[in-house]
């Protein structure tokens, strides 16, 4: 998913560990923490810590306020879930031991007291950075508030172990409180106006769509053209039918936000009729100016699916290496499906293949196989010379394939409903075995790479796809390993239910609905940008603390 240039959110999408992971880990690291910094204490300054003062640090600095945070958080901000409200404080714990080894090298007093605060202050701007992008910058007040807590409570315990006996003045005091508050003020503003420019260019909040995408929200964009794209559908009846729907639609851009959950909401709604029929999403060659503007389109997808007239009758999978590009594609009656593999190529503009042909007359599937982690970042854009040499590829394939014979048509299929959705269908033509092995993914994992090398000594061909789906932002970031098991399962039902069958293809424009176009890369372009200003903002923000406070 590389060419659409939001996979940064792959980097910043991790699993938050259960609460009863976390809250022994919070524990065990306070002690661990405690007895580290007292003997870096003891090792590097001239100060002799009481071995006495070990627990009270470990209880009161280390441990009660992060466990009152990771329940305030929480409890003021109910999206917020608790296992992440925990993970922050589990992190802001981190950020103290931190912070305490760098204090146990300080030369002076003054030093002492900036390094102390500037602990304060970091540990707030992490609060609020983190709440304002997983909650909505709308809510910046309670934020404020909240996040001060814990800040709030380790001032609290500083004050009371020590800093009301370091002979500070009180303009010192007053300095310290002031230069917290500025730099919270400071870290608002750069987020508000971050999510001003965003919405001056796309009418989206950057944070609503982050912390949309993070807790997996579903959510129109305010963007987009009208359109009616062409739905493609094709059936194979073999006593039970199958209903293979390629929407001239992309899956995205991301989690609930537009046409993320497409893929799913279609092999949901193609599994849920009657015995035996059953449904899967094909992902047609297109980029993300396609992708819906809202969620609730899916359904006029769905109601463009037809049910196709059928012929019993198909040519050989015939299969073409160009270099650049190859074809897999056979001709039924007088259609063609065909599939292509562009080695390190994402996504194509939707011209750059079916700018003069009739999608009634030939479903063209891009099956998406490249490595699910590291994924090509190439687009081919329409009008480009790349355009025009593999349009030439395609064109002269589909000529191989009008003068492929026609033979008796058999196939057998299935389709499994797990958390990761398979298919499997096996076509019989004229003694030639084919497998089409399809999971609902974004790109292929190694373990079905491998179980695909397995399948080809008893099949003659084997093609693996994905429906390129951009539904969960965590799946996209974490998944390393597939439901083999279950596809496994469907590639052996579908050996075992081959028989005669008939095969068709029909193609139904949709109602009007909104497709991203050119928004999408106002969006992207948008976000991207912003966020390498923010980081540089949030940089100098920093750097200015530091000689702020130690200056």
């Amino acid at each position: 998913m590389g060419a659409d240039n939001v996979d940064v959110f792959q980097r910043l999408v991790f699993s938050v560990p259960p609460l009863s992971r976390q809250l022994p880990a919070m524990v065990i690291l306070a002690v661990a923490y405690s007895v580290l910094a007292f003997a870096a204490f003891s090792a590097f300054t001239p100060l002799s810590p009481e071995l006495s003062t070990l627990l009270p640090i470990a209880v009161l600095l280390f441990l009660l306020p992060f466990l009152f945070a990771g329940e305030l958080f929480h409890r003021v901000l109910p999206e917020y879930p608790r296992t992440w409200s925990f993970f922050l404080a589990l992190l802001n714990q981190f950020v103290l031991f931190v912070h305490a080894l760098v204090l146990s090298g300080a030369n002076d007093v003054g030093n002492a007291w900036s390094i102390v605060w500037l602990l304060f202050i970091t540990i707030y701007l992490i609060n609020i950075l983190v709440l304002v992008v997983s909650t909505g910058i709308d809510r910046y007040k309670r934020i404020l508030l909240v996040a001060l807590a814990e800040p709030a409570a380790l001032i609290v315990a500083f004050y009371a172990f020590a800093g009301g006996d370091l002979g500070f003045t009180t303009y010192r005091h007053v300095f310290a409180f002031a230069s917290l508050l500025i730099a919270a003020a400071f870290l608002v503003l750069v987020l508000a106006i971050v999510d001003y420019l965003i919405r001056s260019n796309t009418d989206v909040s950057a944070f609503e769509l982050t912390s949309g995408i993070l807790q997996n929200d579903r959510a129109s964009l305010d963007l987009g053209i009208e359109a009616e794209p062409a739905v493609e559908t094709l059936a194979i009846d073999n006593g039970d039918q199958l209903t293979l729907a390629a929407p001239w639609v992309h899956p995205g851009p991301l989690g609930g936000f537009g046409g993320g959950q497409l893929s799913g909401n279609v092999i949901d709604a193609l599994n849920d009729g009657d015995e035996g029929d059953s449904g899967f999403f094909l992902h047609v060659p297109c980029t993300h100016k396609e992708d819906l503007s809202n969620p609730g389109d899916a359904e006029t997808i769905l109601d463009a699916v037809a049910d196709p007239g059928r012929v019993d009758r198909a040519s050989r999978l015939v299969s073409h290496d160009y270099g650049e590009i190859e074809f897999h594609g056979r001709r039924i009656g007088d259609k063609q499906v065909i599939f292509l593999h562009g080695e390190g190529i994402d996504d194509y503009d939707t011209g750059v293949f079916m700018s003069d042909v009739d999608e009634s007359e030939v479903l063209l599937v891009d099956l998406h196989k490249h490595d699910l982690q590291n994924g090509p970042e190439k687009e081919v854009l329409y009008g480009s010379s790349e355009a025009d040499l593999l349009k030439r590829h395609f064109d002269d394939f589909r000529d191989l394939l009008d003068d492929a014979p026609l033979y008796d048509y058999a196939a057998g299929f299935a389709v499994r409903r797990t958390d990761q959705d398979v298919a499997a269908i096996v076509e019989s033509v004229d003694g030639q075995e084919v497998l089409l092995m399809g999971i609902d993914t974004n790109g292929i994992t190694p373990d079905v790479r491998e179980l695909a090398a397995d399948y080809r000594e008893s099949f003659d061909e084997v093609l693996v796809f994905s429906t390129d789906t951009h539904a969960s932002i965590h799946e996209l970031a974490n998944t390393t390993r597939s439901d083999t098991e279950s596809l496994t399962e469907a590639i052996e039902h579908a050996t075992d239910a081959v028989a005669p069958a008939t095969i068709g293809l029909t193609s139904r424009t949709t109602r009007p609905l909104k497709l991203l176009k050119n928004d999408y890369n106002g969006l992207v372009f948008s976000v991207n940008i912003l966020i390498r200003l923010t980081v540089i903002s949030l940089a100098m923000l920093y750097a200015l603390l530091v000689i702020w406070l130690f200056f």
